[in-house]
């Protein structure tokens, strides 16, 4: 994984260009997400799985749809948890569609790389199009300030369709 960043960015910032495997094994590239904007929701406790799921879940009903997601697992795991466990058992819980915006590390190195300390809540960040942090957030999704990340994402211009 290499990364040309070493701490998590904040409003107005860029987020970092970087390659990871997602949870298929494929490696793929931040740049990828370039041109749209992005909700990037990190967990870097193995037991944070529920609060993504509820970021994602309200993510369906207040994102508009050309917003399109990142997913950061970032675990620092024992070592008898191979690679291939963690990310069977994260495509279990990950909608297909999702998988490869699903990043997986088993060390931590993208937490710690982003400067984000374990804990079982959430960072989220909001990415306008050139991927520029509107906004970040650590915490659940009814936690107060939560809403800062919606009201950035409402502030992207729809996109214009094509005859």
């Amino acid at each position: 994984m290499a990364w040309t960043a070493a701490a998590l960015p904040r409003a107005g910032e860029t987020f970092p260009s970087f390659t990871a495997a997602d949870v298929t094994g494929q490696k793929q590239q931040s740049a990828s997400f370039l041109g749209h904007g992005t909700l990037v929701v990190a967990i870097t406790d193995r037991h944070g799985g529920d609060a993504m799921q509820a970021w994602y879940e309200t993510a369906d009903r207040r994102m508009p749809e050309s917003v399109r997601r990142l997913s950061i697992l970032s675990f620092d795991l024992p070592f008898f948890v191979s690679l291939k466990t963690a990310q069977g058992k994260a495509r279990n819980r990950i909608p297909e569609r999702y998988w490869h915006d699903s990043l997986l590390d088993r060390d931590g190195a993208m937490a710690k790389a982003l400067g984000m300390e374990e804990s079982p809540l959430p960072f989220v960040l909001a990415l306008d199009p050139s991927g520029r942090v509107l906004a970040s957030f650590h915490g659940g999704v009814q936690s107060s300030g939560a809403d800062s990340i919606w009201a950035a994402f409402s502030s992207l211009a729809p996109p214009t369709k094509s005859p």
